[in-house]
């Protein structure tokens, strides 16, 4: 017998439950949630690229001149719109 360990995003998880109930060859479903299962510093490195951004990013206030967010994103997707 053969054991497969497979990482699925929280909320996806019940879907593929519901899948594997329905092979026959499936014996047994465990479910482990860990809050680290997706990895940490040397098993994702996109992880921390993302958080080294957002802890250089902490504490200056990057967005501090947007009066209006859904304006500022229009802009952008007319910026997006155009072309080159």
């Amino acid at each position: 017998m053969t054991i497969l360990k497979i990482t699925v995003e929280d909320e996806q998880v019940a879907l593929l439950r519901e899948l594997l109930k329905q092979v026959s060859f499936v014996k047994n479903i465990e479910e482990d949630y860990s809050p680290d299962a997706i990895g940490t510093s040397s098993t994702n490195p996109s992880y921390d690229r993302i958080k080294k951004l957002l802890d250089e990013a902490r504490g200056k206030n990057l967005f501090n001149n947007i009066d209006d967010p859904s304006e500022w994103q229009r802009e952008l997707r007319k910026e997006w719109d155009r072309d080159f």
